[in-house]
Order: C-alpha cells, then sequence, then structure tokens
C-alpha cells in the first residue's frame, strides 16, 4: 500500500527543476505519482515503504536539491 509524502526543496527555482526532479524521482524504486510545485518548491510522491522513501530523499540531496519536511 502506496502512502503519499510531500518534502520541500528551498533550491526548486523554475520547471526545468521540476522536470528533472520527476525525471530522477521516476526511476526510483518504490516511488510513483510525482509532483513538483514549483512556487511552493514541494516535492509530492507516493512510496511503498520507508526503504523508497529514505532512497528518495538521498537522491534528492545528491541530484541538488536538499529537502526539508514541511
Amino acid at each position: 500500500m502506496s502512502q503519499q509524502f510531500t518534502l520541500y526543496a528551498d533550491d526548486i527555482s523554475c520547471q526545468h527543476c521540476a522536470m528533472t526532479i520527476k525525471r530522477e524521482l521516476g526511476v526510483v524504486a518504490g516511488i510513483s505519482n510525482v509532483q513538483v510545485d514549483v512556487p511552493s518548491k514541494a516535492v509530492a510522491f507516493e512510496y511503498s515503504d520507508d526503504e523508497a522513501l529514505a532512497r528518495a530523499k538521498a537522491l534528492l540531496d545528491e541530484i541538488g536539491y536538499p529537502v526539508r519536511a514541511a
């Protein structure tokens, strides 16, 4: 069963950022339905388990979008 989660990345500044995040998170096992809202700097997605969530957070940090909780 998937759970919805939202993170915030202050470095999101444009649609290119949003496309990069969607593309990169889209290939992470256990992550689906990635949505990025540029004005609020929110990254919302569904995850299957805690390992998938940890992978998503680590990947965002790795590609230059460190996240913070709401």
